[in-house]
């Protein structure tokens, strides 16, 4: 399960070139403002998005929306990524 959802972390690197890294709380850990950054039926929200170089509201947008389809979808497939997930900072490899 954890390489499967590493080799989907890396896919969304690769189709985000400018995205530097992300992370995943819970709830539980978050203000409630932050509600506008739930994952729809995961009951995680995405914080801390890096994107060098600065891009407009727009491709942001994109990026945030892209993250958040491939948590959604990982929590769909396998339940038990929420505890794999949670908490994790994900950041770009570079070599």
């Amino acid at each position: 399960m954890l390489t499967d959802i590493q080799a989907k972390i890396d896919a969304l690197f690769a189709r985000c070139p400018m995205l530097c890294g992300f992370s995943i709380q819970d709830r539980a850990m978050l203000p409630i403002q932050l509600d506008d950054r739930a994952i729809p039926d995961a009951d995680l929200f995405i914080t801390e998005i890096g994107i060098y170089p600065k891009l407009n509201a727009d491709l942001q947008g994109e990026i945030f929306d892209e993250i958040t389809l491939l948590i959604s979808d990982l929590m769909y497939e396998e339940p038990m990524a929420y505890s794999v997930l949670r908490g994790r900072t994900f950041a770009r490899i570079l070599h």
